[in-house]
């Protein structure tokens, strides 16, 4: 009979997908899993209000420069994708990019915007090693913070104060037993690809609670940030420059 672990402390171990030596078909096809995984838990959807509501602020002012939105680790680009679509069907002014360290994973993400006709473009970044360029309103991650140990962590939450022009965006697994069993669950119901199978289980040991994210937050200079839990089993943490 299969147990989940104890979920009391993170256990944070190396995920399949962060080999670096992980075959490319392999990585395509797991980046292909997430972006359904993603589609169904709704990240874009997660971090939509935020985004949407300083478009509006921007558009009352008579502001009319687009909301410049960057997706920190942004894996295989299925969000800022979706995030495009949704400012192009409200007329909205937003333009977008996402960065990552992996070549594969930047090379699935220019291919996903390419076949939707979305006008977002990546970059390489170490966001671990580089500082986040300056000039973007909204800084957004998702799903990466649960990779890191704490002090990368804190590492990634200091470059993304120290960048975000107006709004820093985490959104996240939320550490604990229910998550654990739907990450078990739909990784085998949602996807083949065994990477998938392993790390789903793996993300979940490793995430933060909400309330830790957020204690970490504030340590590097989110004051005032604000952390919610979000459906399913997610959270959004929540920064703006005063």
């Amino acid at each position: 009979m299969l147990f989940a672990p104890s979920l009391h402390q993170r256990n944070v171990r190396p995920e399949v997908m962060d080999d670096p030596a992980l075959d490319a078909g392999q990585h395509h096809r797991a980046l292909d899993a997430l972006a359904r995984i993603n589609w169904l838990s709704a990240s874009a959807r997660i971090l939509w209000p935020a985004i949407h509501g300083l478009c509006r602020e921007r558009q009352k002012t008579g502001d009319s420069r687009p909301v410049r939105v960057l997706d920190v680790a942004t894996g295989g680009g299925d969000v800022p994708v979706r995030l495009w679509r949704k400012a192009r069907r409200r007329g909205l002014r937003l333009e977008i990019s996402g960065c990552d360290f992996s070549a594969v994973a930047l090379e699935h993400a220019r291919a996903q915007a390419a076949r939707n006709g979305a006008e977002v473009s990546f970059f390489p970044l170490d966001v671990l090693a580089q500082p986040i360029p300056a000039g973007y309103d909204i800084l957004t991650c998702s799903l990466f913070l649960h990779h890191l140990d704490e002090q990368q962590a804190l590492l990634l939450l200091m470059r993304m104060y120290e960048s975000a022009g107006t709004l820093a965006l985490v959104n996240d697994l939320a550490r604990g037993p229910a998550g654990w069993w739907a990450a078990y669950l739909g990784s085998r119901i949602l996807t083949r690809s065994p990477v998938v199978r392993v790390d789903a289980l793996l993300s979940v040991e490793g995430a933060f609670t909400p309330a830790e994210a957020l204690s970490l937050a504030v340590r590097t200079g989110w004051h005032g940030a604000t952390v919610a839990r979000k459906f399913p089993f997610r959270y959004l943490l929540t920064w703006r420059r005063p």
